[in-house]
């Protein structure tokens, strides 16, 4: 698991704005024994679009700030 560049457990897996994809359609290449998670496209403005005004693409190596 150490190797995983997201955690397949979670909805991150699924999520098509990483700043890693560039160009690029297709997701990381998941465990042999993946299932993957049911994942609901957002709804509303913000969590479509609106979150891509607040800075760059975000990157899957990005810690969160302790400030």
């Amino acid at each position: 698991m150490s190797a995983w560049t997201v955690d397949w457990f979670s909805s991150a897996a699924m999520f098509p704005h990483w700043v890693e994809y560039g160009d690029a359609a297709f997701f990381w290449r998941a465990p042999p024994t993946y299932d993957p998670l049911i994942v609901y496209q957002p709804r509303t403005w913000l969590l479509r679009v609106g979150w891509t005004r607040g800075g760059p693409p975000i990157s899957a190596r990005e810690v969160p700030s302790a400030r």
